[in-house]
């Protein structure tokens, strides 16, 4: 009997070479690679090939045909104007159908389900949701500012400072959802929505889902990935359930998202299941995204301190020192929009974001785009384009300082001008993309208003700090830069005073 691996090396190759391009049209240019060659990094590869090949080409993947998307002219073209045709998902056995029962939001295909569940969500999220509760993004980020201003102060040696970023945004999303909140990191509801939801999302790597791409896979029974599949399954459901529960049981009935699911659930419209995926939804997307953002522009921050400098110079001009940034000051802060846009293009939370799905066959300038393949969007490799982004390995945010709108204006818009493309594109945008723009807003001005953030690695050889090696990152659906440590240093007296109500100024 072959070995394992010389059996899937030959399904590889009986895929690629299997052609059924239609007469008169052209096969997508295809890299030197399949499967087995795009290695732990894959926005790294599809980026290397797109050089050689442009901006869109095909990739076999096993069984499956994926195409990449690493323009933002063919993003326009096939994921915004023929949204329609590019806005499904390819679903899989493990993935969608054994880890959420086929209850996926994110995964699931563009069909009337989705088209059901989508002004459901962004009714929860949308902007009259972001104005609504404005008071309480701006209570969350202040307490987040006197979080890190204890964890530094007693710190010696500096702090990574995921933690807190993921317990303000968990905060954000749980007093959306159920009027819940969490003090600290220590606390018993935090870790274990850090162990079941990261497992969860760990349990969708590539290297968990070998039956999508050969599936002859599947005849190879793994008792073990199954088991565990079906154990978190039971504790995401069980976690999640009892957050449902309480707010069924809440005797004062206030107002919640969870509430309108369940007068959905009275309607007919959900059933238990479709809110407890709703619910995984907004606390996978709600939570780790933002404090992904804030935990790579704090490293980002304290390797570029002159960017800071700039900064802080705007915000005192702007905002004084008596005060703390607010929402209506963001047209006036056009640096700190810079740093945002900046953040999301230099070190995104999204490399490759969830892939589209195309169902039927469908042409672009000459090429066949074959039906069920698995179209990317390649957001690191466009960030990364030289063509697009002068110097794109800088950090640079003055690139930006001319861009007055929105990411979620932009993202409506002609795509060759958008400034970054970390939400995703098309009918497949980041349904929470106005939040996420508040929450960035908060999140960065108010760190560089109460904050100098400083590089806490060993000292090198000039005497200087380490700069922190953005290169080391921690890979998956949401990619993380790999522990650092930094210092927040108060920057003046009125810091403690406005965070902490010690006096009034």
């Amino acid at each position: 009997m072959l070995p394992l691996y010389l059996l899937l090396a030959c399904l590889a190759l009986y895929y690629i070479f299997k052609s059924n391009t239609p007469h008169g049209l052209k096969k997508l240019p295809t890299p030197p690679g399949h499967f087995f060659h795009v290695g732990r990094e894959p926005h790294k590869k599809f980026t290397e090939w797109a050089r050689s090949l442009g901006d869109i080409y095909g990739v076999h993947m096993g069984q499956q045909y994926w195409i990449i998307l690493t323009g933002d002219k063919v993003v326009g073209e096939l994921l915004q104007k023929r949204g329609g045709k590019y806005s499904s998902r390819i679903t899989s056995y493990y993935t969608y159908d054994l880890l959420t029962r086929g209850k996926s939001y994110f995964g699931c295909p563009y069909n009337e389900r989705y088209r059901m569940l989508t002004p459901i969500m962004h009714g929860a999220l949308g902007q009259r949701s972001v104005k609504e509760n404005s008071k309480l993004l701006d209570n969350e980020f202040r307490i987040l500012m006197q979080n890190l201003c204890n964890a530094s102060t007693n710190a010696k040696d500096g702090v990574y400072p995921k933690n807190w970023f993921q317990l303000t945004s968990l905060n954000i999303i749980t007093i959306l959802c159920l009027n819940k909140r969490t003090e600290t990191v220590d606390d018993p509801f935090f870790t274990e929505f850090k162990t079941v939801m990261e497992e969860h999302m760990d349990l969708v790597k590539i290297t968990n889902r070998l039956s999508e791409f050969f599936p002859i896979m599947k005849l190879i029974p793994n008792t073990s990935l199954r088991n565990k599949i079906i154990a978190n399954r039971t504790k995401v459901e069980a976690f999640l359930g009892k957050l449902i529960k309480e707010v069924e049981n809440d005797k004062e009935k206030k107002p919640c998202i969870i509430r309108n699911f369940l007068h959905k659930k009275d309607e007919g419209i959900l059933d238990e299941l479709d809110i407890i995926y709703l619910v995984d939804a907004f606390f996978a997307a709600g939570t780790d995204t933002i404090a992904s953002s804030l935990t790579w522009l704090s490293a980002t921050l304290a390797n570029n301190p002159e960017v800071q400098s700039k900064a802080h110079q705007e915000l005192d001009r702007v905002i004084g020192q008596s005060r703390l940034p607010e929402v209506s000051d963001e047209q006036n802060l056009p640096y700190i929009r810079a740093i945002i846009k900046e953040g999301q293009r230099y070190c995104a939370p999204i490399y490759l974001g969830v892939p589209h799905g195309i169902e039927e066959d469908d042409e672009y300038n000459g090429y066949h785009i074959p039906a069920n393949s698995v179209v990317v969007l390649n957001q690191y490799g466009i960030h990364m384009d030289e063509k697009r982004y002068e110097n794109p390995k800088e950090f640079k945010p003055e690139r930006f300082l001319g861009v007055t709108e929105s990411s979620a204006a932009l993202a409506n818009r002609n795509s060759e001008n958008r400034d970054h493309f970390g939400f995703g594109a098309g009918r497949r945008l980041c349904t929470g993309i106005h939040m996420a723009e508040r929450e960035l807003f908060l999140g960065v001005s108010h760190l560089l208003w109460c904050f100098r953030i400083e590089n806490a690695s060993p000292l090198g050889e000039d005497g200087k700090p380490i700069p922190i090696d953005l290169n080391k990152v921690r890979l998956g659906i949401s990619v993380w830069p790999e522990d650092y440590r930094v210092k927040f240093i108060i920057r003046h007296d009125n810091v403690e005073k406005l965070l902490f109500g010690l006096s009034q100024i």
